[in-house]
């Protein structure tokens, strides 16, 4: 009897890459390791995209919803913690700079883990399996360069933040959940820096 193959695009079996990129460069700074960690992602979803359909349903209408859901979870939380996040947002990227923060989240981040994490793996393996290795995601990027307790943090946030990714996207679609994501990034990690550089500008 045969033993059936594994099959080499198996969304969990390029999640363990992922994770084992993450642990092979531990010792690099941490903004070339998160870019190269980001990298790895999106051309796993390149490669996938090359064998399998990954449905982007680009509607303006939805990508507005998507982005005001992200707006409303998010605004909120800025106009508590403004300073804290700011504080926050340094110790995981190393660095304050809101044009930088603006690339990698909104520009580098925000779609390539949308496009993976809900056009691949919760298209493929289903809501509950996307979350919970988009929860992991924390533990990948700053455990090495960030203390246990802040990388515990982003591991609960990024759990609940993974449960609005996928309904949005279960309700309107990929480009959706990527807008969602975006606004959410832009809110609450690039805007407590540039509030931040702009009090120290106009001081």
């Amino acid at each position: 009897m045969k033993r059936a193959k594994r099959d080499p695009l198996d969304p969990r079996l390029l999640f363990l890459i992922f994770v084992a990129i993450g642990v092979g460069t531990v010792l690099l700074d941490q903004s070339p390791r998160l870019a190269l960690l980001w990298t790895s992602l999106l051309l796993m979803g390149v490669y996938y995209r090359g064998h399998h359909e990954v449905a982007i349903d680009f509607a303006l209408r939805n990508i507005g919803r998507g982005a005001l859901l992200g707006a409303i979870i998010s605004v909120p939380v800025l106009a508590f913690l403004s300073e804290q996040l700011g504080t926050f947002n340094e110790r995981l990227y190393a660095t304050r700079d809101p044009v930088l923060l603006l690339y990698q989240i909104c520009f580098i981040s925000a779609p390539i883990e949308e496009y993976f994490f809900r056009g691949i793996v919760q298209s493929r393996l289903g809501s509950s399996l996307s979350i919970g290795l988009y929860a992991l995601v924390p533990l990948v990027y700053f455990v090495p360069h960030a203390p246990v307790l802040v990388a515990f943090i982003v591991f609960m946030a990024m759990g609940i933040l993974g449960i609005v990714y996928a309904y949005v996207r279960d309700q309107y679609g990929l480009a959706a959940a990527i807008a969602c994501h975006v606004v959410v990034g832009f809110v609450l990690q690039v805007m407590p820096s540039l509030i931040t550089t702009l009090r120290l500008t106009l001081s």
